[in-house]
């Protein structure tokens, strides 16, 4: 017997909504009318619901990885902007990248779409079209760092060294802070310690140039350094390398006390002040995050506000804005804040998106990403 949420479904999909046909396959794909709901969703699919095409194509990627496909891309052509990203996914999974290139081009037509281009300038650069490649950085808010992403992933690419290295001197001279550390590594294991600091200092790297000092002995200096970065987490563990346990302890104590109490779900609701729909997940957090440096999560910070005052059309975003980025194809919501603290963005490297559907929101408690409330 159906429930009064499925009669109406069903009335509205025997009278040629689409939106109806899907909700009836979703509520009845797990149990013994799965094929009544197979065919629901079929019959959206062939009255041109692009979602359907999307949806059912994702169902249908562990059985069937042609069926998939062929869903993807009927849903692309048709012009459905979230396919052309989940098309791409799928070609560069398969290593099939000028297929991806295709896609991931039609993708940031018509306007900057900072969460997908690296991709596509990756894909360029692996090629060899390097000029391409550079334009698409230097359209994105830091070009400094998409270079150096393109340059370290090129350097975990067989047979493109030269590349890499290639990639690595056009991201120092657009000013990115990783590729003057990188060079700086470079000369300490050479020797010239005189020639890394100027380089580890050009780099701006509070944390890079503290590591440098402590591992010459320069303790105090060090010791410095952290201090002006304000950052306790990485001061205690270095009061404690070097002896000092009581302070540590001390300083740990302070940081737990300080650490806000979570809020109560029905309180996000409430301060959600901007919603990003993103492609998909995975590459929005790669895009943001990519391979940055600990101390320079203020950049990440910059990003995420610069985000804001896009969408909240120039307004200045308050200084704790809620960003909520969704994710259409699994349904999963990334809760963030323009404020996120360093170990918040650092965790977002490891973070597993393939997990339950939900919200996913940082719990300074735990000290960790978990989902609330999801369903």
């Amino acid at each position: 017997m159906e429930s009064a949420d499925e009669e109406t479904l069903h009335a509205r999909a025997e009278a040629g909504d689409p939106e109806a046909m899907i909700g009836l396959w979703l509520a009845w794909r797990h149990g013994p009318r799965a094929e009544e709901g197979d065919a629901w969703v079929r019959r959206a699919v062939a009255a041109g619901s692009t979602e359907a095409m999307r949806r059912l194509g994702a169902w249908r990627g562990r059985q069937d990885p042609a069926e998939q496909e062929q869903l993807y891309l009927r849903a692309a052509e048709a012009g459905d902007r979230t396919a052309f990203s989940l098309l791409a996914r799928l070609y560069e999974e398969q290593w099939r990248r000028p297929e991806a290139e295709v896609w991931l081009r039609r993708a940031t037509e018509g306007g900057f779409d900072w969460s997908l281009s690296p991709r596509l300038a990756l894909l360029l650069a692996m090629r060899g079209a390097d000029d391409e490649a550079l334009a698409v950085c230097l359209e994105s808010d830091e070009p400094g760092g998409e270079a150096y992403q393109i340059a370290a992933s090129l350097a975990e690419e067989e047979g493109l060294r030269e590349a890499a290295d290639r990639w690595m001197r056009e991201a120092y001279d657009l000013g990115s802070a990783l590729a003057a550390v990188h060079y700086a590594e470079r000369q300490e294991r050479e020797g010239d310690l005189e020639g890394a600091e100027l380089l580890y200092r050009e780099a701006g790297s509070a944390r890079a140039l503290g590591e440098f000092l402590e591992r010459r002995g320069r303790v105090a200096e060090a010791r410095s350094m952290l201090e002006g970065k304000g950052d306790s987490e990485r001061l205690a563990a270095f009061l404690e390398r070097h002896g000092d346990s009581s302070e540590a302890a001390a300083m740990r104590d302070r940081i737990r006390r300080a650490r806000p109490t979570v809020p109560e779900a029905g309180e996000w609701v409430t301060v959600v002040a901007t919603v990003v729909t993103a492609s998909a997940l995975v590459p929005f957090v790669e895009a943001l995050i990519g391979r940055m440096a600990e101390d320079t999560y203020d950049g990440v910070r910059g990003k995420l506000r610069k985000l804001a005052r896009r969408l909240g059309k120039g307004r200045e975003p308050a200084a704790s804005t809620l960003i909520v980025v969704s994710d259409p194809h699994s349904h999963l919501r990334l809760h963030m804040r323009t404020d996120a603290t360093d170990e918040a963005l650092a965790a977002l490297r490891d973070l597993d998106l393939s997990g339950p559907r939900g919200a996913l929101r940082w719990n300074p408690e735990t000290r960790k990403w978990e989902h609330r409330n999801g369903r």
